[in-house]
């Protein structure tokens, strides 16, 4: 077996896995805000954003936007590399820790030696010889079975859903690959002899842990990992010979120099810097459990069970089971096919390829190696917990799955020796093959979903600069589209990226144009227009008037938006209630209707989408805002003639008011039919007309007409 084949087996299977749809994703979540950021002030921006919580960050995405600047796909690749390298790395500390022979390490012969990472292949996957073992095939190099499943596993954990938020969650991966790195040159000092080696690898293991804890320091859980696989590497070293108690000591007085880098830095990060934000501020968050000991502390408990499942078991089956039910029957094909091309893959190179290719230190002595893994793996899982719990926090699939990937390295060794306790070699083959489908078939569910919210976010905004030439300074936000809006900055992080686009010195840097979720808090003071909040993004300041709102609402992908007037808003029947209930506060005159539409960067919008019936829409919107009913007319007869069509009749409106004003009554009665076929829709009409016939907008025929055939 070549020595580059498994790292080919975890290249092409992951990224078949998370390669597919890069192209079609863009920034995602706090990528908005933070390339509104780098944007207009470059690469700088990043060291004033992270001071305050993980300043090491910046010397991530510094040099990053340096390299890819506004483009997300390169991102996106480079996520998808420290990810696989990551995986390298993992291989490599397993292979040191359960290598497939002893030999030489206690100086046994084989057949006394025990051999803990013997792999799947068990005694009855061979022929028997005379002394009962396996008929050995060939000698081996050091590439077991089992690490390269647990690697494989590793890389593809389906816990871990952010994959795909290639800006912010950089830093999340680069640290994982700097933790994996860490953790294996610890194991490489500890076995080497050579002593200018051994400093060496001390070093730079010392050097990534300040790295990885830098980036993310609720990675700290995987210290645990460390701290175990040095217990298991003496007692390999040891032939299992001594006692529990001693090989403690002994972990602890080799762990010394290991331990340095996370011990500075936990020395640093509690007594030397000081956090400003509250959800890294480790005194702030263990401040509840002393206020309420008795109650915190079960419901640390509590949540730590409830996690420990969820990274262990939960993770291979639940976040499918929500991401599968959004998928197109195509695609839920194609992804069918994709999981199970990779699965029976990864089976028959396993199983079959390598079966031939067992060793005589393949020989199961014991089967020591499975409670091993076990206990490690479950117990690095958990570790890996607790550093979210303590500052209250816990395991999320969809909206804080991050929290998963320290312990997906636990929650693979896990699984791996669960299977080794299977006796039926084809049902320990067939639980590889589900397992490796499952996470390949969630990564794609995932990945389709965000890359359909993608198109959706840049159709959205496409629209809104066809409609809105420029927004006015001060202007907030609240929106509606098919896309999940989980904190105001993915509003005014794209909104600000496509209407200031311009460079900027000063610190922090100004974001003109605000937003708001609409919460029930944020509702009511819209409502009552009282209220304004200026928080400091990461070293951009916004400002939210709820007294100077712009509402935009799109009610289904297919839709255009609607940008509400809050004396005339013409609402849907399939629009958000919430902004049914705030669209009389919007406010229309945030609309500068003078000047040229905004071309947005296409680096994160994409080109301009096709002009079909929204783009009409849009045009004959703007011109209603202007008062170019001729226009209007136009644009309408336009869309017509070239077999456009809206999805939605609440976008009959603008033509509709053309219509009644130009005098047009053969168009007005025809869309008088179908308006009025929705009650909701017909009332609205009703109103509209009626309040033009007070303003004098129609002649007093065309009025009665209008009237009759609307509001009978």
């Amino acid at each position: 077996m070549k020595r580059y084949l498994p790292y080919l087996l975890l290249l092409v299977v992951s990224a078949l896995t998370y390669l597919p749809f890069v192209g079609r994703f863009t920034y995602a979540n706090d990528d908005w805000y933070l390339m509104y950021g780098a944007h207009v002030q470059g690469a700088d921006y990043f060291a004033p954003a992270y001071e305050r919580d993980r300043p090491l960050r910046a010397y991530v995405l510094g040099p990053a936007y340096n390299l890819f600047g506004d483009d997300p796909l390169p991102y996106h690749v480079s996520a998808y590399a420290f990810r696989f390298l990551s995986a390298v790395s993992l291989f490599w500390l397993l292979n040191q820790v359960w290598p497939l022979s002893l030999r030489g390490v206690s100086g046994a012969n084989d057949e006394a030696t025990p051999s803990p990472a013997r792999g799947l292949l068990r005694r009855e996957d061979h022929p028997p010889r005379n002394d009962g073992y396996p008929i050995p095939n060939y000698q081996s190099p050091n590439l077991p079975i089992t690490n390269l499943l647990i690697t494989l596993l590793f890389l593809l954990y389906p816990g871990f859903l952010s994959q795909p938020n290639p800006i912010d969650y950089q830093s999340q991966i680069v640290s994982l690959f700097a933790a994996m790195t860490s953790l294996a040159l610890t194991v490489a000092a500890l076995k080497t002899p050579k002593l200018a080696l051994k400093v060496v690898y001390l070093i730079l293991s010392f050097l990534l842990a300040w790295v990885y804890l830098g980036l993310i320091e609720y990675y700290l859980g995987l210290e645990v990992l460390r701290l175990l696989v040095i217990f298991i590497v003496l007692r390999h070293k040891t032939n299992y010979a001594l006692r529990f108690t001693q090989y403690a000591i002994r972990t602890i007085i080799k762990s010394i120099p290991s331990l340095l880098g996370p011990l500075t830095f936990l020395i640093w990060r509690f007594f030397f810097f000081t956090s400003d934000r509250n959800a890294t501020d480790a005194g702030l968050q263990l401040g509840a459990l002393f206020a309420s000991p008795l109650q915190t502390g079960l419901w640390w408990l509590a949540r730590f069970v409830q996690d420990t499942i969820n990274v262990l078991f939960l993770a291979w089956g639940v976040p499918l089971y929500h991401l599968g039910f959004n998928l197109r029957l195509s695609e839920t094909w194609i992804g069918f096919a994709l999981a199970f091309a990779v699965a029976a893959g990864v089976v028959i190179a396993l199983s079959e390829g390598w079966r031939r290719e067992a060793s005589e230190a393949a020989v199961e002595a014991h089967d020591d190696w499975r409670a091993e893994m076990l206990w490690v793996g479950i117990l690095s899982a958990m570790a890996g917990l607790i550093p979210v719990i303590l500052v209250n926090r816990h395991v999320e699939f969809f909206s804080l799955s991050r929290y998963t990937l320290a312990s997906s390295v636990g929650a693979a060794m896990a699984v791996v020796a669960m299977l080794g306790y299977l006796s039926s070699a084809r049902l320990r083959w067939g639980l590889v093959g589900l397992l490796t489908g499952l996470a390949v078939l969630t990564h794609y569910a995932n990945a389709v979903n965000i890359a359909r919210e993608a198109d959706a976010v840049r159709n959205f905004w496409w629209q809104v600069a066809w409609r809105v030439p420029q927004m006015r300074d001060g202007a907030t936000l609240a929106a509606q589209f098919p896309a999940s809006i989980q904190e105001d900055y993915f509003l005014w992080g794209a909104a600000n990226l496509i209407y200031h686009p311009e460079p900027q010195t000063a610190q922090p840097i100004e974001a003109p144009i605000g937003a708001v979720l609409l919460t029930p808090e944020n509702m009511t003071r819209i409502l009552t227009r009282k209220g304004m909040d200026e928080p400091d993004r990461r070293n951009t300041h916004v400002v939210m008037d709820y007294g100077n709102m712009l509402i935009l609402a799109q009610s289904s992908a297919g839709g255009c938006v609607r940008v509400l007037d809050g004396s005339q808003p013409e609402l849907s029947a399939s629009d958000d209630p919430r902004i049914m209930l705030v669209a009389a506060r919007s406010r229309i005159e945030n609309v500068i209707v003078d000047g040229p539409s905004p071309v947005p960067l296409e680096a994160a919008f994409g080109p301009e989408p096709e002009r079909g019936w929204c783009w009409y829409y849009q045009q004959a919107a703007l011109a209603r805002q202007r008062g170019e009913w001729a226009l209007v007319a136009s644009l309408g007869d336009g869309a017509l003639e070239k077999g456009y069509y809206p999805s939605d009749a609440v976008e009959w409106f603008p033509f509709m008011q053309a219509y009644a004003v130009l005098g047009r009554e053969k168009d007005l009665k025809q869309l008088s039919t179908i308006l009025r076929a929705d009650a909701f829709l017909g009332d609205q009409a009703c109103a509209i007309l009626t309040n033009m016939a007070a303003g004098g907008m129609m002649t007093p025929e065309m009025e009665t007409s209008a009237l009759e055939w609307y509001c009978r």
